[in-house]
């Protein structure tokens, strides 16, 4: 029987990091964090940084997708760890939308193309958290874009619905689902809305 199994969680973005200390504290599995610091424009020669862990990277691209797309391929190409992961994070962001495309090797600008390099078959799943406010209304189009690039390679994406309060709770009673589940189950967990489903690993 086949396990829904993760390496590790990576809280990606602002809206994830806000919920690091609740995860790390009932999460066994290693917990990462990936953000992205702006710089501060009053100071010269000082680039924005992505900031994975502990670990500082300079970059010196504009804050677009494209570019950080670009960026974030050479991060994950190079950092072993972002490989079979469950990624937190918020749609919303540019962080997260730049990763979806990064991993799977995609140009943002030709998503409905298909002669693009192909995507490393790795076990990653998506968790998106709700955005927060009326941006949820103003990034549609860019959510649905992102939908279909992880249905085009098959991953698996969940959508937590969830006030704050919750949001660490609902996720413990996610993975705790998820570690038990075979290609016979079926997910259901309160709060959780499946998106996207990689059949060999369970059915809805």
């Amino acid at each position: 029987m086949q396990k829904f199994t993760f390496d590790s969680i990576l809280l990606l973005g602002n809206h994830a990091n806000l919920y690091s200390a609740d995860i790390i504290r009932f999460c066994k599995l290693p917990v990462q964090s990936l953000t992205f610091k702006k710089k501060n424009p009053f100071l010269e020669n000082e680039p924005h940084q992505l900031l994975l862990d502990e670990a500082f990277i300079d970059y010196n691209g504009n804050y677009n997708l494209n570019e950080l797309s670009f960026a974030l391929s050479v991060v994950v190409n190079h950092n072993k760890k972002l490989k079979n992961t469950l990624v937190v994070g918020d749609p919303s962001e540019l962080l997260y939308q730049a990763y979806v495309f990064a991993q799977t090797n995609q140009n943002p600008n030709f998503i409905r193309e298909e002669a693009q390099f192909s995507s490393k078959q790795e076990n990653d799943t998506y968790a998106f958290l709700y955005p927060v406010g009326m941006v949820a209304q103003d990034i549609r189009k860019e959510i649905s874009h992102l939908v279909y690039v992880l249905k085009k390679f098959n991953k698996s994406t969940f959508l937590i619905r969830a006030d704050k309060s919750d949001v660490s709770a609902i996720l413990q009673k996610m993975l705790n689902q998820l570690s038990a589940m075979n290609e016979f189950s079926k997910f259901s967990v309160n709060g959780v809305e499946q998106l996207i489903s990689r059949q060999e690993h369970f059915s809805t």
